[in-house]
């Protein structure tokens, strides 16, 4: 199987003239995904799964701050709201913290130190990320979620509401406003991604999908071809 390269986010940005990125790609890369589950201990596993879910959120948020083109919907900032998961006053009070021990200190505070970076995060992606559409933008993005064959691959692929938007405005951007990608770790959303770029008859060069393979390198998916998850 072909090995595609690896590419820099920087090199994405400079490329394309709006970029969207999704809750999974924030998160997490799958470089991180694939040590985590290498891990013999459950709580060692969350405690590094936790740390880096932080580190990414730290990363996207320094990101923001250098470049112009980088983007959410507003959907997907609700989602990001909502993975806070349980509080952490919640898991606290199922314990005894005196009688915890040291390891299960640690995800506690890793899951307090999580969520506020996660919430500053948000903050800076309420500040002029959130991808606004005109009117005329608005008819297209209409036209598209609502045609049967589309609406189709969201049931067939089993997408949410949220990353049914993402996929749809991320279309209609590379339509209306130039180059456009979108970075995911959603591989359902990456089978209608292709689907949608063949039925519409989208060009991957002004409407391209990009995997997160590692912190800072994305690997773009190509129409009828696969991503090479051992790169």
């Amino acid at each position: 199987m072909r090995k595609y390269p690896l590419i820099k986010l920087d090199d994405i940005c400079k490329k394309f003239e709006f970029v969207l990125l999704d809750s999974s790609a924030i998160i997490n890369c799958l470089d991180s995904n694939e040590t985590e589950h290498k891990e013999s201990s459950k709580l060692i596993y969350r405690i590094n799964h936790k740390k880096a879910e932080e580190a990414s959120y730290t990363f996207f948020n320094k990101y923001l701050k250098k470049t112009k083109n980088l983007f959410v919907t507003n959907l997907i900032v609700e989602e990001l709201k909502c993975n806070a998961g349980n509080s952490i006053r919640e898991v606290l009070s199922k314990y005894d913290w005196l009688k915890i021990n040291k390891k299960e200190k640690t995800y506690f505070k890793e899951v307090c130190s999580t969520d506020k970076t996660r919430k500053n995060l948000v903050k800076s992606l309420q500040n002029g990320k959130i991808i606004k559409l005109n009117e005329y933008e608005t008819n297209i993005y209409n036209s598209f979620s609502e045609n049967k064959t589309n609406l189709w691959l969201k049931s067939e692929n089993n997408l949410s509401e949220a990353d049914y938007d993402f996929l749809i405005n991320g279309a209609v951007l590379s339509k209306t406003r130039g180059k456009t990608a979108i970075l995911s770790n959603d591989f359902p959303l990456l089978y209608s991604y292709r689907d949608l770029v063949s039925k519409e008859r989208l060009s991957t060069e002004r409407y391209g999908f990009f995997i997160r393979q590692k912190k800072e390198f994305f690997q773009k998916a190509y129409n009828n071809s696969q991503i090479n998850l051992n790169s």
